[in-house]
């Protein structure tokens, strides 16, 4: 457990932060989006997903955790075994999937996302590991997947370029500070 802060340790890292952003917005942001419009780029891979979602609230205790897991795995056993997508999900889905019959559309991967990073790994038909989230459990199953052209940052779609835009500032929050890229340290960090 941390030590408590005073007001004036609160006070100096929240100076900090703000002198980080201030920083952010006026140096590396702007670096980082010149860097992008110097040439053509490919897109994140993008994907086209259904699923079956089970919620669990952060409040709930161990064993309702444990009982939704359960309800997304056994999901994921029944669709391994063959049954209908649409079908299990109108049966287990506790979000909007149930009534889309597991349908989520397409959407960009973000490398830096380890959840993205393991969708981008299956093959159209697959079906994913039972992931845990913020709220709950998901089941994926990979429907398609398509390459996107090289284009200019301009021209790529508004979900490519909030991606593509933070890879770059990746890139140089890496290379600025291999140790401590700016967007991540915690106001704690003079406790550790």
């Amino acid at each position: 457990m941390l030590p408590p802060l005073s007001t004036t340790e609160l006070a100096k890292a929240l100076q900090e932060r703000r002198q980080e952003f201030a920083a952010a917005v006026s140096q590396t942001i702007p670096l980082a989006l010149a860097r992008l419009q110097d040439e053509p780029l490919l897109p994140p891979k993008e994907v086209e997903l259904s699923g079956i979602f089970c919620f669990a609230h952060r409040l709930d205790g161990t064993e309702r955790w444990l009982e939704q897991e359960n309800r997304c795995s056994q999901a994921r056993d029944r669709l391994l075994a063959g049954e209908d997508f649409a079908t299990v999900a109108a049966q287990v889905s506790q979000g909007a999937t149930r009534e889309l019959g597991g349908g989520l559309g397409s959407r960009f991967l973000d490398p830096l996302e380890p959840l993205d990073q393991q969708l981008a790994r299956l093959q159209p038909g697959e079906i994913s590991p039972v992931f845990e989230v913020d709220n709950g459990f998901w089941c994926f199953r990979l429907d398609q997947k398509r390459a996107g052209k090289a284009r200019p940052f301009s021209d790529q779609p508004w979900e490519a370029k909030r991606i593509l835009l933070r890879q770059a500032l990746h890139r140089l929050m890496a290379v600025a500070d291999p140790g401590r890229p700016l967007a991540m340290i915690s106001p704690f960090s003079t406790y550790r």
